[in-house]
């Protein structure tokens, strides 16, 4: 889908389950980041990595372009905003580093549901996943807006505030796909899920 571009957020300090980069975390033989690259390398031509250690990545530079925050102390709407000026496209998929068991048909039907929308984001009832989701670069004015009202800025706001479609998906598909690593049990979690992220692909 080359009208498309690829931002993985590699930013956050990773303090509740004691590691520099949760990204570099191994699962199945294999560090999170490359499972991730791993879905989207046939999928985006153009894939970035917004990370605030960049020097701790840089082997992966041939398979994608790495760039730190351009507003450090922003969070994920910090990766999001340095993403959206840097990617080469006017829309891409932004997924957090952390999320192990991507989809690819999820995606490509995330991209398909974004034509006229600044922003197309997945929701199961009342939960919605925005750090697996696709910005438009027409979204940088509304990030920018939030920067200049300074203190805490989430990426719901950005939601609120710019055209966003939300795509319901169903409870099986959100069972692995959007799981995600903040501490130490959720990164055992992932290691036995791992089984059954193989048999779901099958």
């Amino acid at each position: 889908m080359g009208e498309f571009s690829a931002v993985i957020l590699n930013g956050g300090k990773s303090s509740r389950i004691s590691v520099k980069n949760k990204g570099l975390l191994e699962i199945g033989g294999m560090t999170i980041l490359e499972r991730i690259l791993a879905v989207l390398d046939p999928l985006f031509e153009d894939i970035l990595v917004i990370s605030n250690s960049p020097g701790e990545i840089d082997y992966f530079k041939g398979r994608c372009r790495i760039f730190k925050d351009e507003v450090k102390g922003l969070g994920p709407i910090g990766g999001i905003y340095t993403g959206l000026k840097k990617m080469k496209n006017q829309a891409g998929f932004f997924v957090a580093c952390d999320m192990p068991f991507l989809n690819a048909e999820l995606i490509r039907d995330l991209l398909k549901s974004s034509e006229g929308f600044d922003a197309v984001c997945p929701r199961c009832r009342e939960m919605i996943e925005p750090l697996h989701a696709v910005y438009s670069k027409k979204c940088i004015g509304a990030i920018e807006a939030l920067i200049k009202k300074k203190g805490s800025i989430r990426v719901r706001d950005l939601l609120a505030m710019v055209r966003t479609r939300y795509i319901d998906v169903d409870t099986e598909k959100i069972h692995l796909v959007f799981f995600n690593i903040n501490t130490r049990e959720d990164y055992e979690r992932a290691l036995l899920l791992e089984k059954d992220f193989l048999n779901m692909e099958k």
